[in-house]
């Protein structure tokens, strides 16, 4: 146990606990965000559902600058864990493709944060690092409020473009404050 142990924190430090990837995801939901308040709500929620196929090859890019896609600890094993869990966000994609297409643009912020902020507690336990139990639950809890207090709600939306615009940042924001602090 030890063993693995040290291999799964020779991994955070390798790979600076996914900082690049908290990082460029943090930077897109914060676009989002910027684009809830200034285009329309199909297309701000087009790029919220979408802002991934901008954030993963930035964030490749940056962990294969750093050298950090090569020689990880773990070998194999843990890279196909490291896949497995990275993908396991995508399941929420059809429900926020349905959401789309019946028009309840609003709702795609909360659900694909909610998803994601559930698909981070097992990195807790890959990097061996309470960021990944702490910032869920700061996630978690202001999702939470801001629905609460989300007032002005468009006929046929779950939240108005205030209150998803809101979601998006305080997403974004979290994974940027979080993976600076996996940094420094």
């Amino acid at each position: 146990m030890d063993e693995l142990r040290s291999t799964l924190i020779d991994l955070a430090n390798h790979t600076y606990s996914g900082a690049p990837f908290l990082g460029a995801y943090g930077v897109t939901w914060v676009v989002c965000a910027v684009l809830w308040r200034k285009v329309s709500l199909y297309t701000a929620s087009l790029a919220t559902l979408f802002q991934g196929m901008v954030a993963l090859p930035i964030a490749l890019g940056v962990s294969a600058s750093l050298g950090m896609l090569t020689n990880q600890p773990g070998g194999e094993l843990i890279n196909q864990l490291t896949i497995m869990l990275s993908l396991s966000q995508m399941l929420v994609l059809p429900i926020l493709i349905l959401f789309s297409i019946k028009g309840n643009f609003t709702a795609i912020p909360i659900i694909f944060s909610t998803a994601v902020t559930i698909h981070f507690v097992p990195y807790a336990w890959l990097y061996q690092n309470i960021g990944y139990i702490a910032m869920p639950i700061i996630i978690a809890i202001a999702l939470t409020l801001l629905y609460a207090m989300d007032k002005d709600k468009p006929a046929g939306q779950l939240m108005s473009e205030r209150g998803a615009s809101f979601v998006c940042a305080v997403t974004g924001i979290s994974m940027l404050i979080t993976g600076t602090l996996f940094i420094i």
